[in-house]
This record gives C-alpha cells, structure tokens and sequence, in this order.
C-alpha cells in the first residue's frame, strides 16, 4: 500500500476526506502550519497520520473561511482589514510589518501566524491575541520613521532628513561616513532609535545625542568599513575593506591571508572566525573581537551544498589528508567505516542530520559541529531514500500551500 509524505509552509485539511486517508497506508506531513476542522481533526486521528507541524490552526466547520498565505514580506494596513463576517487566516513566511494605523485592521483576522519576524508599533505590542510569532517581534516608537534592517547614515542623508523626526532601523545604525553632516541633523532635531548603533570615533560626541537611551552604542575607529555580509580574508582584503572593518557575519580566513594578518588594525566579527590551523598564531596578534574561533583542519577533499552525500570506507582512504562534509541536509555514514577512521579522517560541519550505526555515533558526534541531529533513525531514513529515488509506492508533495 502507497505512503505520501507532504512537505509544504501550509497544510488546509479542512476538507479531507476519509476516502482519501484510507488509500495510503501512512502519511506524514511536515509544515510551518495546519489548517483544520475539529471535525476532520478528530477523522484524522483515526488513521496512521504522523504530523510534524510548527502550528495547528482550528477552524469553524462550514465557516467562509480564506487563507492568505504569502512567502516574503507582507504590509498589513487599515484597508487590508478583513470585511464584517468574513473570517480570514494570515500566513507569513518572512516579514510582517503592522502599520501604526493597523491595530483594529490587525485583530479582525481569525488568526496571524508569521513564521519570521514582526514590526509593529510599540503602542499595539501586547494587543493582538491572535498573533503566533516563530521568530522576532521588534516594536518601534509611534510615530517613527522606518528605515532599512541595517541603516547606514551617510553623507546624502541630511539632504532629505525631516524636521523634528525620528528614524527607526530594525537591526542596527551605521554612523561612520566621515562626511557626514551632524550639525545639519541637529539643527532639524533629527533623532534615531534601533538596537545597536556603530558609530565612528570622530563622530561619537555629536551622534550619541541623538540617539535613544536604549539604543546599544559601539564606537570603532575612523575609517572602519561596514560589511554587511559573511566575508573572506584573502590577498585581496585590504583593497576592498581596508584595515579597519566591521564583518556583520562570519569570516573565513583563507591560507594567502598570511600577508593580510599583520596590516589589519581592528577587526569586529559579528559572528565566527574560522581559520586555517597554520594562521592560529597569527591571527592572536590581530585587534580582533568575535564570538569564536573555528580551527579549519587542511583537508584533501571538501563535499558541500548537497541535498544527501554519503561517506565510505573507500572514500576516506583515498583522502590521508581527510574530508570536510559542510551545508549539506543530510549525510549518511556507511556501516564500513570504523569509529577510528571517522575520528582520524572525517570533519562534519552545519549538516542537518547524521545517519550512522550505533557504534558510529561517539565518534561522530566527536568530529561534528552545528549538526542537528546523529543516530540511525532507520525509518525517516527509508522514508527519505524512497522519496529520493521517486519510489512508485511512495508519493511525496513538495509545495508552498498543498490542499488535502
């Protein structure tokens, strides 16, 4: 008998029928959220379904019940209210955003699920009781001008800067335009508010006055670039950032750093450092702060990005100088690998799941950093190999929305 696996951001069971339950001999769904009646609920529960969802939403049977689902951003504004009598369900993967004239628009939706992160006026936080939030609520000062995530305050800014505002950026304010003219801010008694706001040295005593009272404050030296993104230190850093930066994201040392490490004055890595084991003392006498340091091990092969990759007893051997599996979902560990070649040879690193034996699974986990899951869950393991390989007796649904 056929088994269907659904992996989908929204799952509506509301109008399942047992017909359908009853012609797979098991289904499993996986989803951020699952829209039912109480009634198909209890129908549900009757039959071999395993249900891995983030959020289970109930609904009125025989309700005109609509879904907006939307995968991104999504502006809920007064005139984005639901109509009288009509119940409707929000769903946002990403970013939602509740404009300060939003709040009764807001609690006529019959549930607002948002898997990601919310901005909303601090004078509507606390008020929605039917908002679900997998992710980050950030509230903003009424009446606050909205700026980008990550805010740079550059020179060109002034030029159309409002009289008695205040701006508001989600995540940080980046002040280190030496250019920038803050006795034109002032005189328009401009002010900001955000987490965390970089400043430059030069530019501290002007800038401070204009923020927030809760606004974090990080000074950094004239002429430190903002790199808002993972980075790369090779021979070419110092021609694109400088010797002063500010990495938003991991940095990856690379082996031609070598002659970059002595020229950096400040380093800020808002993340990991990882390095190659030959730059360890090098890199100690760099001005640098982080959060920690990984020792990258030089490695004679490197499998990386891939849905599924398998590691064998042959393929270590091959490589004496070892192999480094990074960024795959899942990696399975042939049962003829002993315990100690995966301790000499093997390095796992932000995988999602580790199939191995029993026996396997000490070492592994020794060799293994930010993987999710290590064992030998033998039957998601079929699960997953029969779908990969488009078993006829095994239907899989890849979608955004899917309707059962």
């Amino acid at each position: 008998m056929k088994k269907m696996m659904v992996n989908c951001a929204v799952c509506d069971m509301r109008n399942v029928s047992e017909e359908t339950l009853k012609s797979y001999e098991q289904i499993t769904v996986n989803a951020a959220t699952m829209i039912v009646t109480p009634e198909k609920k209890d129908l549900i529960n009757r039959y071999n379904v395993t249900m891995n969802v983030a959020d289970v939403i109930e609904v009125p049977a025989g309700e005109n019940v609509r879904v907006i689902s939307q995968n991104g951003s999504y502006e809920l504004t007064a005139e984005r209210a639901p109509k009288d009598g009509e119940t409707v369900i929000l769903l946002v993967n990403g970013v939602l955003n509740i404009d300060a004239d939003a709040a009764e628009a807001a609690q006529k939706y019959y549930q607002i699920n948002v898997n990601g992160a919310v901005t909303m006026p601090k004078s509507i936080s606390g008020r929605l009781n039917n908002l679900s939030v997998n992710g980050s609520i950030s509230a903003y000062p009424d009446g606050a001008i909205q700026l980008s995530r990550n805010a740079e305050i550059d020179k060109t800014f002034p030029l159309r800067a409002k009289e008695n505002a205040l701006y508001w950026a989600f995540r940080r304010l980046i002040f280190t335009d030496l250019a920038l003219d803050t006795e034109k801010l002032r005189n328009r008694n401009v002010r900001f508010a955000a987490k965390t706001a970089l400043i430059a040295e030069s530019l501290a005593e002007a800038v401070v006055p204009m923020l927030s009272e809760d606004t974090d404050i990080l000074i950094v030296p004239d002429g430190t670039a903002f790199v808002n993104s993972d980075a790369k230190m090779n021979r070419r850093f110092l021609k694109k950032f400088r010797t002063k930066a500010y990495i938003n994201g991991d940095l990856t040392v690379e082996d031609d750093a070598a002659e970059v490490l002595p020229a950096i004055e400040y380093l800020y890595v808002n993340g990991d450092v990882k390095l190659p084991e030959a730059l360890a003392d090098a890199f100690e006498d760099v001005d640098a702060h982080y959060d920690e340091i990984v020792i990258q091990k030089k490695v004679g092969k490197i499998i990386e990005d891939h849905v599924r990759a398998t590691v064998d007893k042959a393929l270590l051997e091959k490589y004496a100088d070892g192999i480094l599996v990074t960024d795959c979902a899942m990696v399975h560990i042939a049962k003829d690998v002993p315990s100690e070649l995966i301790l000499e040879r093997l390095t796992i690193a932000d995988c999602a799941k580790v199939f191995c034996t029993e026996e396997q699974e000490a070492a592994v986990g020794a060799v293994s950093k930010d993987v999710a899951s290590i064992g030998g869950d033998e039957s998601l393991k079929d699960e997953i190999t029969g779908a990969l390989h488009l078993n006829p007796e095994f239907k899989v649904i890849n979608a955004s929305d899917y309707v059962m």
